[in-house]
Order: structure tokens, then C-alpha cells, then sequence
């Protein structure tokens, strides 16, 4: 049967999509139906025989990333309102992925329902070899750029197309200068020169040349190899003015120095195969350490430093390109140094040869390519690692995102989809501006920097998918094509919401009280200048409240840190109740003092100070009822300084100073009581600074004595003695202990003070214990709680022992009792680590503290001292005798020594006998007296 004319045309296309890989399709929008060419159905990867053409089996092949925009493309020809070209992938069924481009065009049918049709079209084998075309075009320029030569192209024009950096160097100019610029007219000096001849001629013949000369204006020798091609022309270029000099100086010498200067490496040889004999160069002693005569008796000798696993192989190449008659030869292997120690080389040789072939010499260079392979090794593992970062993108935490210069999304990672909602497919295409940023004129003037710098970073308010915003820190990079052209913009985008939460706690903590949530000291001073500069302005007067706590530092050390602590929160929290005016501040000054600041009063000086009264007064009102601590009832008080300001008034600090002078007025007045500033108030306190002042210096100039009380048995013998300092002051002479222990304590200065105590009595026990009348004696010394609470005072005491050599078993220290009520463990610990060394333990002023009977039973003590209080009175007061008695009785029922200090009469000797004391110290018996007189 004839063949039709329609089923001519139907083979005859089918064999133009065999041979032009291209399949036809057709899609009828009304029933559905997919109609697919033989071509088309091979293009997808789907068999015929097995799948009928239809949508499904389409998508079905199609990879999972590209079927959302597959499916758009179908749904808009449902449509007819586009004319499709989408390029996507497919997946065969053996798992390759193949890249595809459909083309599609909608008509009617003739039924008068939409349809299209169109073609289908493999990709893939072009874009491997783009992406090759690319690669190879990388690797060329990364060859030129690595080039020892100069290289540069000149079009047909002459102008410079390309340079490389060496020819920058010898050139002596940019390339950025030179690029687009004509030849003659960036180096008029080559016109008229052979230079000019040889050029013209290459290009005019289109042949290639090579020849030497002198540029003039550089006053260098070129040598110059010059290719034509279709585009211009490439030339080669070495400066070899070196090369000409040692001709020039050399020009008699040996045909083998000639050849040697042909060289441009560091480490020459010069084979001459008659008589097997290498010559080196002072290279071969500069860079591996071998003298002439270690090396040039044959190349036997060269081939035994080469590494062994190369050797055999090395040589035999080099004894290959001898015999055949090879012009020249060439490998990189591994060089021993005299050292021992192996480097990578590349060499290379050129072979003389007699007239009938025979090989006479073989001249050759040697460099040492150690930094260099291990340069590539590094650049091979960048690029590696270059690799993976790329393949991680989509996994970075940062929003990375991509859009076209027109601000059109191109790419969307992950990142993006967890920081602002919405996944590739809903923004792919959509504009960046309009979608998520919540305020455009930054945006707009970030972008705007970024076109003219290439690049910006900054904080931008962006806006999610659920419409909330988020801070971010922006980077944009503008991204140019190949004509440096702006061609899209890269956006790095990092969630910065926890940083900026910590700068706002951190500026909290700058300007507010940790533990009790007020401003703290820094912000009590801003606000104080701003009240001061509102009071010059306005004419009414202000308040400073100088508060502070009374006897704080003993709630401390009883119930411990953390009981303070809480006081302190309670207080606070009191005090913002009583002050409600927004315009007042209540500040933590520091430690347990507090400072109220109060605007705008009365601009009658009376009438101020009676409005801050009456308010300090309500402040005194909130310490009436006790405050709980953690199950603790505990009532405490505060004393109050207050100092008005005015337009006329001293800076914050002064103030400050007022207020604080004030309360120490109020707490010698009595406590729980306020004081207005008196400038009469100036000269106590200056007093009491001069105090410290005289403290400091008189422990530095060594103005302290020690004395000693003797201490006695009920038979009047004396046991021992008590160490007592003096202070023997240049003008107030002789200052008691009482005067400047309590600030020795306040101000620490009892630690350097205690410790020569300690050390002086240690020195006076080992005076004592040279003699036979005083050997016996023991020195009892007084330890401040300040010093005892120190974490080395154990060791201090250890250290001061050894050093002077007392005798620790005649060293007594007396405590006192408010170290037994705070951190009972750790100063139960201490003196166990004391009684180890042998040193006893005794309790001062016995009665007049806080201790705690269950406490005093588990201390490793050894005597109870009865307070001179007591003892003053015992025969008068009927209580004190009571006591007297109580602490005798409790001693001997513990099994501690006893001893009454402040013994004045015998009639209290009489009575402290009959109740048991067999131990004593006071007037009674000897005053405190210097060492010499005791």
C-alpha cells in the first residue's frame, strides 16, 4: 500500500527529532490528553511500552525540587495566558539526572478548546560542556597568571586584551591602565624600533617570530616570542638583561658558561657523558650543602641521593631521552639534601649533541619546588574545602538569600525558610522589597551603598511570614556578570534578636542594682545632675536622702550573706512604695546604703526641708514592722542624712558627700533617726579621715609597740602574758586601741596590723625562751573576726611560727564570740587545723556576745575568758555575780580553763576564787608593760 503524504510527513519528522534530539508534544487543556513523539518519550526517560503519555507519568518523572514550577507552567497554558519556556529536570529510571528545556505554544483545537503544543529538548549535554568550556577557561588563566613569563594579547587593533601579572612587573604598569589601551600609544618608545618591525610583520604575515633587544627606556634586554592568531596576537616575553650582561662580561669564556647563562634557574649542572663527570653550580652548595667535590665524580652519585622509591624510574628516563636522541628531559622527584632530609625538585636538561646524534652533554637546571607543592597541596585542600562549604549552604543557620538586580528572589535557603516563614517556592520570582521588608528607606539607602561600595552590613527591621518583624543583621554583596556589570545581589541575613535582648540587659546591668532591681551608683549620678540642672532652671529646691542601714554588717556575719541579701531586696522594695513620684529616684549606693532623690519642692528653703522631712519620716515608718527572712523575724532600722540643693548649690559629688555626713550625724545621734546636713558635721568626718591617714603612714614607719600583761595562777605565780598594742603617735603620743582598732577593722587595715602582732609576740616567746626564768611563760594574742574569717589565715599563722621558731604549744589566741555565729563549720575546721599545730584556743570577752551553747560544746577550745565587765561589778551587782559564776561553773562542766580579766581588788580576786577561778589578769597584779620591764 502507497505511503500518504500524512504519514510521510509523520516519518519524515519523527527523523528530524531523531536527529536533532528534540520531541514534540501536544497537551489538550479540555480532556487533559498528553500526546507525546517517539523522541519525547526517550527525552524523559519513559517507556512507551510500559506508561501511556499523561501528566501524572510527566511529573512523575520529573525531579521532586522542579515539580512545583512543572505544575505552574501546565496550570497558566490551562489558562492560555503565557507562551511556557521552562527548563527543568527529569530523573530516568536508573537514576540519572537529566537537564530539559520545554517550549511550548498555545493554540485552539478543532473543537475550538485551548491547547498547546511544543517541544522537548536535552540540556544536559550542554551544560556539562559550558561548565567544562568554563572550568578550562579558569584553569587557563590560573596557568598564565602562575606563568614565570610575561604574557599579554593584542587584538587586531593593538590593543591590550589580556596581561598577566608578570607582565605588569616588567611593564612596569597596571594592568587596569594598560587593558583597552593601543600598544603604540601606551609605549611610543617602540616606534621605529625592531620591535615595531617585528610586531607589523607577525601580524601582517601571520607568522610567528622570535628574537632578542634592547628596550631603551627601560634600559633592559626582552626576549620576545610573538603568535598570531585570528584575534590579534600573543606574545611571550622574558626580561633577560641579566642573561645579556653576563654575555657581555663573559663573551670569552667556555661554550658550557654561555649555555649556563641560557639558564634562569638556581641550581645548575653540566653533564659531560665522555667522561661521566657532573659539574654544579654554587646552587647544589646554597641549597642541598654539598661541596663540587661530594657530587661531580658521575651521575652515579646524583642518582644515589634520589629518594628510593623514584630512583630507578628518574634514571631511566634520563638514560631513555639520552639514547633516543631526545632533545631534552625533565621530572620532578625527591631530592636528599647532605642533611639527610628529602625535597621535592624539578629538573630539566637539554642534550648537546655530536653531529651524528650521539649525545656529548647534557646542561640542566634544578629548583628546589618544596614551598611550591606544598603551596598546591594547600591551594588543592582550600578548594576542597571551598567544595564543601558550597554543598553546606543550604544547611548554614544564616537566612542566605539571592535576588536579580530588578530585586526579584532567584535563591531562598533553608535558613530563610526558618527565619521568615515562607519556603522557595512561595518566594522563588516574588520581590524581596515588597515581601519581607518592613520599612523601605533604610532598605533603600542600604541598597543604594551596596551599588556604589559592592558591598554593605548593617541592622535592617524585616517582616515574617505571620507578619511579626525581626532584627537582622544584613551583608550585601553585589554580584557582577562577566562584563562587570551589576547582575544580581547575594543577602546574608543573621537573626540578631538574642544579641539585642543581651545589649538591653546588658545596659539594664550597667545602669541598675543587680540584686535589688534599683538604679545603681552610675545612674543615681545622672539623674542627681539632671535635678541639680532642672533646680537652676526652675528656682525650687531638691532633696538628697542618705540612707543606711543600722547594724547590717552584724545581721551578715550572724545569719550569713545570704540573709543580708534579702534584707537588702525587702528594704528596696519598701522604699519604691513610699516614694511614689515618678519625678523621685531611689538608688542603691552601694553596699547597704541607699540614696533618695526628691524634685521639685518648695522654692522656699523652709518649706523644702520640711517636705523632706516629713518624708524621710515616712521612710523611717516602713523599718517599723520586721522583716521576714526566710523564716527569720528580723527588726531593723535605718538612719537618715538629708541635704537640700538649690540653684546655687555644690556638684553631685559635694552633695552626696552632705548627705552622707548627715547620716553619720544621725547614727551618732542614736539611730533610726534624721539629720539635715551641718557644715560642723565636715570636722568630725576630716577627723576621721586624718585618722586613717596617720594609720596607714604609722604602720608604714613602724610607730607601734606591743605591751604585756602578765597573766597569773590562784598561787600569784605568773603562766604567762597578753600582747597589747600601742600606738605611739609623732602628735597625738600614746593613742589606745580603743581609738583605732574599730577603724583598723572598718578599713582592713587589720590584716597587715594583726599579722605584726602575731608575729611580734612569736619573736618576744622565742626572747623568753632563751632564759630559765621565762621559759615557761605563754603569750596569749588577740585575733580580729576580720582576720580570722581570711581563707589563708591558717597558713599565715603556720608561716609565722616556723619563721620566728616559737614554740606553737606556748601560743594562745584569743577569739572572740561573733566568730561563732557565722559559718560555724568552716571555724570549727580552722581551729581544729590551729590545735594540730599545737596552738590553744581561748574565748575573749566570754558573756557579752551571741553565742550559742550547742555551738560552744563542739568547739575544740581550751579556756573561757571572763569579760572585765563582769568582773568590774561582781561585787556590787548581783548579776554580774551571777554571770561570774555561770561562766566558772559551764568552764569547769566542759572541762575548759578559766581566767577573769580586768582583776582590780583583791576582794574580787577573794570572791572569783571562791567560785572556782584559778586564773587572772589585771591591775591587781601588773599593768601592761614593755617587754624589757616585764
Amino acid at each position: 500500500m502507497p505511503t500518504t503524504k500524512q504519514v510521510l510527513i509523520e516519518r519524515q519528522l519523527s527523523e528530524v527529532q531523531n536527529v536533532a534530539h528534540v520531541g514534540i508534544w501536544e497537551y489538550l487543556c479540555a480532556s487533559g490528553k498528553l500526546i507525546w513523539s517517539d523522541e519525547t518519550y526517550r527525552i524523559a526517560g519513559i517507556d512507551r511500552q510500559y506508561v501511556d503519555a499523561s501528566i501524572d507519568a510527566y511529573i512523575a518523572a520529573v525531579h521532586p525540587d522542579d515539580r512545583g514550577k512543572v505544575l505552574a507552567m501546565l496550570e497558566q497554558a490551562r489558562r492560555g495566558s503565557i507562551q511556557p519556556m521552562l527548563e527543568h529536570r527529569v530523573v530516568w529510571p536508573n537514576g540519572e539526572v537529566r537537564e530539559l528545556i520545554m517550549r511550548g505554544y498555545p493554540f485552539v483545537d478543532q473543537d475550538g478548546q485551548p491547547a498547546m503544543a511544543g517541544t522537548l529538548a536535552d540540556l544536559t549535554g550542554v551544560k556539562r560542556s559550558k561548565a567544562a568550556l568554563r572550568a578550562l577557561s579558569r584553569k587557563l588563566v590560573t596557568t598564565l597568571e602562575s606563568m614565570t613569563d610575561a604574557f599579554y594579547m593584542l587584538d587586531n587593533d593593538w590593543r591590550f586584551t589580556y596581561l598577566n601579572s608578570e607582565a605588569e612587573r616588567l611593564l612596569q604598569q597596571r594592568r587596569d591602565e594598560l587593558l583597552g589601551k593601543v600598544l603604540w600609544k601606551a609605549f611610543p618608545d617602540l616606534i621605529g624600533t625592531r620591535f615595531e618591525t617585528q610586531y607589523r610583520q607577525a601580524m601582517a604575515q601571520h607568522r610567528p617570530a622570535a628574537f632578542e633587544e634592547l628596550y631603551v627606556p627601560f634600559h633592559a634586554w626582552k626576549e620576545l616570542r610573538i603568535f598570531p592568531s585570528r584575534e590579534g596576537l600573543a606574545v611571550y616575553f622574558t626580561d633577560i638583561s641579566e642573561r645579556k650582561s653576563l654575555q657581555e662580561i663573559e663573551r670569552q669564556n667556555a661554550e658550557r658558561f654561555r649555555l649556563v647563562a641560557n639558564t634562569t634557574t638556581d641550581i645548575i649542572w653540566d653533564w659531560d657523558l665522555a667522561q661521566d663527570r657532573v659539574w654544579w653550580n654554587e646552587g647544589m652548595r646554597n641549597a642541598f650543602g654539598y661541596t663540587p667535590d661530594q657530587i661531580d665524580e658521575g651521575i652515579a652519585i646524583w642518582a644515589r641521593r634520589i629518594h628510593p622509591d623514584e630512583r630507578a624510574g628518574v634514571l631511566s628516563g634520563l638514560l631513555k631521552a639520552r639514547d633516543e636522541g631526545g632533545h631534552d628531559w625533565h621530572a620532578d622527584y625527591r631530592f636528599m639534601r647532605r642533611d639527610g632530609a628529602y625535597v621535592d625538585v624539578r629538573d630539566r636538561c637539554i642534550f648537546i649533541r655530536a653531529a651524528d646524534g650521539s649525545a656529548q652533554r647534557a646542561i640542566g637546571a634544578m629548583l628546589d619546588v618544596t614551598a611550591q607543592k606544598r603551596a598546591e597541596a594547600e591551594r588543592a585542600d582550600a578548594e576542597a574545602r571551598n567544595r564543601v562549604q558550597a554543598s553546606l549552604l543550604d544547611k548554614a543557620l544564616d537566612a542566605i538569600s539571592a535576588t536579580d538586580i530588578n530585586g526579584r528572589i532567584t535563591y531562598w535557603n533553608k535558613g530563610a525558610q526558618r527565619l521568615y516563614g515562607w519556603t522557595s517556592d512561595e518566594v522563588i520570582g516574588a520581590i524581596k522589597a515588597d515581601l519581607i521588608v518592613a520599612d523601605r528607606a533604610p532598605f533603600e539607602r542600604a541598597f543604594g551603598k551596596m551599588l556604589q561600595q559592592g558591598e554593605w552590613t548593617g541592622e535592617l527591621l524585616k517582616r515574617r511570614k505571620d507578619g511579626s518583624t525581626v532584627c537582622v543583621e544584613a551583608h550585601l554583596t553585589l554580584m557582577r556578570d562577566d562584563d562587570g556589570g551589576p547582575h544580581s545581589m547575594l543577602c546574608i541575613d543573621t537573626d540578631i534578636t538574642q544579641r539585642k535582648r543581651a545589649e538591653r540587659e546588658i545596659e539594664d546591668l550597667a545602669f541598675f542594682d543587680l540584686l535589688t532591681a534599683l538604679p545603681n551608683r552610675r545612674l543615681l549620678l545622672d539623674r542627681m545632675r539632671h535635678a541639680v540642672a532642672t533646680c537652676r532652671r526652675t528656682g525650687r529646691t531638691g532633696a538628697v536622702l542618705f540612707l543606711d542601714l543600722d547594724n547590717f554588717k552584724s545581721l551578715n556575719d550572724t545569719l550569713g550573706h545570704d540573709k543580708g541579701d534579702l534584707l537588702l531586696q525587702q528594704v528596696a522594695l519598701r522604699l519604691r512604695s513610699r516614694v511614689p513620684r515618678a519625678s523621685d529616684t531611689v538608688a542603691r549606693h552601694g553596699g547597704d546604703e541607699f540614696v533618695i532623690v526628691l524634685e521639685d519642692l518648695s522654692d522656699q528653703p523652709a518649706e523644702a526641708a520640711a517636705q523632706a522631712e516629713r518624708i524621710a519620716e515616712k521612710i523611717l515608718a516602713v523599718f517599723d514592722t520586721p522583716f521576714h527572712l526566710d523564716g527569720h523575724q528580723h527588726p531593723t532600722t535605718s538612719s537618715i542624712g538629708v541635704a537640700l540643693f538649690t540653684r546655687h548649690s555644690a556638684d553631685v559629688d559635694e552633695l552626696l558627700k552632705r548627705a552622707d555626713l548627715a547620716m553619720y550625724q544621725a547614727k551618732s545621734a542614736g539611730r533610726s533617726t534624721i539629720r539635715f546636713y551641718d557644715p560642723q558635721m565636715q570636722i568630725v568626718i576630716s577627723a576621721r579621715v586624718q585618722l586613717e591617714a596617720d594609720l596607714r603612714h604609722g604602720l608604714k614607719q613602724h610607730e607601734f609597740d606591743l605591751v604585756y600583761q602578765s597573766q597569773t595562777d590562784g598561787a600569784g605565780h605568773t603562766t604567762g602574758a597578753e600582747a597589747l598594742i600601742r600606738w605611739r603617735h609623732p602628735r597625738r603620743r600614746l593613742v589606745m586601741p580603743a581609738m583605732f582598732i574599730p577603724l583598723a577593722e572598718e578599713t582592713g587595715l587589720i590584716l597587715p596590723l594583726g599579722q605584726w602582732v602575731l608575729e611580734t609576740a612569736c619573736r618576744q616567746l622565742v626572747a623568753w625562751a632563751r632564759s630559765a626564768v621565762t621559759a615557761h611563760l605563754t603569750m596569749a594574742v588577740n585575733v580580729s573576726a576580720h582576720q580570722f574569717r581570711q581563707p589563708d589565715f591558717v597558713q599565715m599563722v603556720q608561716s609565722v611560727v616556723s619563721r620566728t621558731g616559737a614554740d606553737p604549744a606556748k601560743l594562745k589566741l584569743e577569739l572572740t564570740e561573733s566568730l561563732l555565729v557565722a559559718d560555724v563549720e568552716r571555724t570549727i575546721d580552722k581551729m581544729n587545723a590551729l590545735r594540730a599545730m599545737g596552738i590553744s584556743l581561748a574565748l575573749d570577752d566570754f558573756g557579752t556576745g551571741y553565742s550559742s551553747l550547742s555551738y560552744l560544746k563542739r568547739l575544740p577550745l581550751d579556756q573561757l575568758k571572763i569579760d572585765k565587765s563582769f568582773v568590774r561589778d561582781v561585787l556590787t551587782d548581783p548579776s554580774d555575780a551571777a554571770i561570774a559564776r555561770t561562766i566558772l561553773l559551764l568552764g569547769h562542766t566542759l572541762g575548759l580553763d578559766v581566767i577573769a580579766e580586768g582583776v582590780e581588788t583583791e576582794s574580787q580576786r577573794d570572791f572569783l576564787a571562791q567560785n572556782g577561778c584559778l586564773a587572772y589578769q589585771g591591775f591587781l597584779f601588773s599593768q601592761p608593760v614593755p617587754a624589757e620591764q616585764f
